[in-house]
Formats: C-alpha cells, structure tokens, sequence
C-alpha cells in the first residue's frame, strides 16, 4: 500500500485484498464480508478458492440462497469483484451519511422561539420526502452499478444471454447457437445486475460457450487476459477513491440493512 497519499495499490490476491481491510480498520464480519471464506450463513459477501482451484466470489442471500458472482481460475479479476463490491458499500452509506447530515439538526444555540407560531416555507414541508428520494436514487444507482453492462453470462426469464462490445446476444437453443439482438427486455436491460452469472463459461448453462462463437474476438477491447499479471495496466493499478476522508470514523456505525440483501449482487 502506498503511504499517506491516499492511493492504494489494487489488491490482485485474497491475500493483499486481506491486508488492504486490515489496512483500512474494516470491521469485515459487521460488514458481512468473508474474505477467503466459504461462508454459509445468510446475508454475506464473499471469496475463496474451492477444492478445484477456482475462485469463487458469492453473495448469500436473505433467504439463505447464493448467487455465484464470478468462478473461474483468475484470482485478479474475481478479488477486484469482491473489491469493488466492498467500495459500493462503503460508498452508499457515505453518501447516506452525508444527506442525512446536510438535512441536519439545526446547531447548538440556533434554535427559535418554539412558543410562538411559526411559519413554514414549502420546501422546509417536503425536504424530508426530497431528501428521501435522493437516497432512494442513489440506492438504485449503486445497485444497478452505473454504466454498461459488464462482458459476461446473464441467465434471465430461463434463456441465455451475453453482454459483449456493447452489444446483447441471446442463444437460440432450436439452432444451438448465438444470435446478436436488436433489442432485449427492458427488466434486463436495467436491472442487468440481478441477473449476471459469470464472465467464465460453465458447462452447466443451457447454453453453448460464447467464446468459441463467430462474434468472440480475442483481441478486442472487450476482452481481457486470463493472466492475472496483466489483467491491470499501469494506469487502473491504483485506486485513489480511498483518501483521507474515508469511512474510516463511521465503520462502528456501519448498518448491515442498508444492503439489498434480495438481489443476486
């Protein structure tokens, strides 16, 4: 870890990524996070590495259920996933943090006359229905994980799908192959993360392996090595969203039910 300067060194192993919560005072088992751990109680995130040499990043469920977030031999890429989940947390409880501060108790020595009747503005009526929406906007943000659907296996409404540069395909299992698509359902393409599987092929899905089709390029932006030494390049090989002022004073407060326990990540 880089000292003092608020830029840390993105964790490639369990290991490192251990080092980096101890680093960061993380009180991991209040935060519901295993690192290295095969956890089997309900409302958990987590990694290890199974008997067969896969690394395996999970999220149990309410209920008790697990989705797989990611399987597969790359130790980088499945430690950035249970990494950049633990920095979506943090995030969200943050910004919470922060509205519920800036719609604040009002400062010592500031309080009015309470014995005479006062008037309010209508803003001051709705602020707190405002403020409620944005944290519920936020919420939402963060869950859906911003941006572009990330490369890999979605299983929705029992048919195959795979997210590739910038483009949906869907697998035709009457043909046995995959077919790009001009459009899909609006519940995946908004809430893609609740239905992500895996950027690794399991020869458990219905469909055939993606990769061995004539729309994989290996050499395309969309890909990436299976190395994890290479899966970062000098410039993403650094993170400096963890900076001086972190969540390091709130981690005692941090409350396990702000997650949404229900959805698949």
């Amino acid at each position: 870890m880089e000292e003092n300067t608020g830029k840390y060194r993105k964790p490639r192993t369990i290991e490192e990524l251990r080092d980096f919560c101890r680093d960061k005072g993380m009180p991991l088992e209040k935060m519901r996070f295993y690192i290295g751990e095969d956890y089997r109680g309900a409302e958990a995130f987590g990694i290890y590495k199974d008997e067969n040499g896969d690394f395996v990043v999970y999220k149990n469920k309410s209920n008790n259920s697990r989705a797989v977030r990611y399987k597969g031999p790359d130790e980088a890429y499945a430690v950035n996933e249970i990494y950049e989940k633990i920095k979506a947390e943090t995030e969200l409880r943050k910004r919470k943090s922060h509205m519920y501060r800036s719609g604040g108790a009002p400062d010592s020595g500031m309080y009015e006359d309470r014995s005479a009747p006062r008037k309010r503005s209508p803003l001051s009526r709705y602020r707190g229905l405002i403020i409620f929406a944005v944290i519920a906007v936020i919420v939402v943000m963060i869950a859906r994980g911003g941006g572009a659907p990330q490369k890999g296996y979605y299983r929705y409404n029992n048919s195959d799908y795979y997210y590739y540069d910038n483009e949906w395909y869907g697998y035709d299992y009457g043909l046995g192959t995959w077919l790009i698509l001009d459009t899909v359902d609006a519940a995946l393409s908004d809430n893609y993360n609740d239905y992500y599987v895996s950027d690794y092929y399991d020869e458990s899905y219905g469909a055939s392996d993606f990769t061995q089709s004539e729309y994989y390029d290996e050499t395309s932006d969309g890909s990436y090595s299976d190395s994890s030494d290479s899966y970062y390049d000098d410039e993403d090989d650094y993170d400096w969203s963890w900076d001086d002022d972190d969540y390091d004073s709130g981690w005692d407060s941090w409350d396990s039910g702000d997650t949404d326990w229900d959805s698949d990540w």
